[in-house]
């Protein structure tokens, strides 16, 4: 069943991807601007193990397709804070809107506990996640690699 929901998972964001007109890697890059409006592509090379320069190409891409604004710095004139248009966020509200109320629909015909049982569920699993990931960074760092590259 994890394999199952794994692969579903990934399949439903490379379909939203296309649906934007991005590869994974893109629609990924968006997605960590969209959690942390304001970041710097400095950061998004640290997040991703990406270089500097398939962020930068990336990030043009996000703007030129409108969902990314770009400014400039208030404390560095220099560096860039990145965040989602108001109007991806708007698309991307509309284009969730189905799968978000079949999964209310599915949650709203369980009581209490068994609420409480997949939230536990869930939430370990994000933990185990976060902690796979770190561990294989770290793997990979010690190794002399950089993450995110073989």
């Amino acid at each position: 069943m994890g394999q199952e929901l794994s692969l579903r998972v990934v399949l439903f964001h490379e379909a939203v991807a296309a649906h934007f007109g991005l590869n994974a890697t893109e629609h990924k890059v968006l997605s960590l601007i969209a959690a942390e409006p304001g970041v710097s592509p400095g950061r998004l090379v640290n997040h991703t193990g990406l270089s500097n320069a398939a962020i930068t190409k990336i990030v043009h891409r996000l703007a030129a397709l409108g969902h990314v604004d770009r400014r400039k710095d208030g404390s560095d004139g220099r560096r860039y804070a990145l965040s989602v248009t108001a109007e991806h966020r708007r698309d991307l509200a509309r284009l969730f809107a189905p799968m978000a109320e079949a999964m209310n629909g599915l949650v709203d015909g369980m009581d209490d506990a068994e609420r409480a049982t997949v939230t536990r569920w869930l939430s370990g699993t994000v933990e185990i996640l976060r902690r796979s990931t770190a561990e294989l960074t770290r793997a990979q760092e010690s190794a002399g690699r950089p993450p995110g590259r073989p």
